[in-house]
């Protein structure tokens, strides 16, 4: 419980001035009646500047409900309110859209899991040592996510991320008057584990992939219906995509057709480039990969646009002809056509999806691993190994590392760690790729 360096009356009584040992500014505290109370903060450090805000502060808080009286609150809506504020700090220009993401993601991802794991329903069940747990609990969890992927626990990294998000949001819940201040904790970070990083994400060798490939070219062979087989292929061109441009998932969500170009070389290859966009994790940069594979991919977009406004015409034949009457689950409306892919639609949109939405990581992560346990890998090959695959694969053609890092946002330092891992693996010094004064194309081949 944070210690109290002195409690002052202020309007008439009515409210009192609170100063707390770790905290920078000053409270507000209102008596709600039955023993509660709302602590909200001042903002200023200076007592003068407390009075005077005191009667503005507490004119709003008294006609507004008091948000500690309901214990019933909930957690998850508290966590709502708080990233529509970090929504509208991007709005305003104080914090870019993806760190903004970055919380949505920690928070719906692990935070209220984990929430609900220990019992935590609303704002009430917040205690100082409620998230005591968190860090052993996601390095020991051994699956994740809606459709419970295998994993051998989360970095220490990611586990570090999520606790300054905790802070974060339980500072905001106490200056909101959510909570009491005697709720704030202060949990340490998590160690990084020893030799995680290089147990982590490991990447596919030249003949895992092979055997990785020959199992995913396999995928869409049985299919249902001509939808089926364009959902099972568009998983397929996703991996090579994210093999061929070593893109993070994310990064890859927000790519249109507009970010992407086909260029022919004048020795008659084709070359795929793709502007990565400013509000991804390392910003803007440009990504060179196999042109085929990009063409590909467009091709594949429009042929699924084709075959869901055929689907669509069916419908609105049947509303027309009213037979669709027959059919008492479904949409009994006539639907709008699918437009063409402009510069704007996302590349690896799904037309048989709502709004032309993509694929959740999760149902792209399971899957992965569908293909995976037919391969019978000792590895724990995650979808970030298609990025570590594409590292690896393109020291291994003899690509300096200088072209791989700015190709993938990396450091060097970073590619160079990856570099003497593959040295002391496979024994390649003699081949000098850090050394390679030669300009190449990154573009890592089938």
């Amino acid at each position: 419980m944070p210690k109290l360096q002195f409690k002052e009356p202020t309007l008439n009584g009515r409210a009192y001035i609170m100063a707390y040992a770790d905290r920078e500014y000053l409270y507000l505290r209102i008596p709600r009646g039955n023993k509660k109370y709302s602590n909200i903060s001042l903002e200023t450090t200076d007592l003068r500047i407390a009075h005077d805000k005191a009667l503005d502060v507490y004119a709003k808080a008294i006609n507004e409900p008091a948000r500690t009286v309901s214990r019933r609150f909930g957690f998850d809506k508290a966590c709502s309110e708080f990233l529509a504020a970090k929504y509208k700090q991007v709005e305003r220009g104080q914090i870019k859209h993806s760190s903004a993401s970055t919380y949505e993601q920690r928070i719906y991802q692990r935070i209220l899991p984990y929430a609900k794991h220990s019992d935590v329903k609303s704002v009430s069940d917040i205690s100082q040592d409620t998230f005591e747990g968190y860090g052993n609990f996601y390095l020991d969890i051994k699956e994740k996510g809606k459709w419970k992927s295998e994993t051998q626990g989360l970095s220490a990294a990611t586990i570090n991320g999520d606790l300054t998000t905790l802070r974060e949001l339980v500072h905001w819940l106490i200056k909101k008057g959510y909570i009491g201040a005697d709720v704030a904790f202060d949990i340490p970070k998590i160690k990084d584990r020893k030799n995680y990083r290089e147990e982590a994400n490991p990447a596919f060798l030249p003949d895992e992939f092979r055997s990785f490939k020959d199992v995913l070219y396999m995928h869409d062979v049985e299919c249902r219906d001509e939808e089926d087989k364009w959902k099972k292929r568009w998983f397929i061109h996703w991996v090579l995509f994210q093999y061929h441009t070593g893109c993070r998932c994310h990064e890859t969500r927000q790519i249109t057709v507009g970010d992407c170009d086909v260029q022919k070389r004048p020795d008659g290859n084709v070359k795929g480039i793709v502007d990565i966009r400013p509000t991804t994790k390392t910003g803007k940069r440009t990504v060179i990969m196999n042109g085929n594979t990009l063409r590909k991919i467009k091709t594949h977009l429009n042929k699924g646009i084709k075959i869901r406004n055929a689907q669509i015409a069916e419908h609105n034949a049947l509303v027309e002809s009213g037979e669709i009457k027959k059919y008492k689950w479904r949409n009994q409306e006539k639907m709008k056509l699918i437009d063409p892919p402009s510069k704007d639609t996302l590349l690896m949109a799904n037309p048989f999806s709502p709004d032309m939405t993509v694929y959740t990581d999760e149902s792209i992560r399971a899957k992965f691993n569908s293909i995976l346990k037919q391969c019978e890998f000792d590895k724990k090959y995650t979808l970030h190994s298609l990025r570590s695959t594409h590292i690896t694969h393109s020291l291994l053609k003899g690509v300096r590392i200088r072209v791989i890092a700015d190709n993938v946002g990396n450091s060097e330092a970073e590619i160079e760690r990856t570099y003497y891992r593959l040295n002391n693996l496979l024994n390649i010094d003699e081949l000098g790729f850090h050394k390679s004064s030669e300009g190449k194309d990154l573009v890592v081949g089938d």
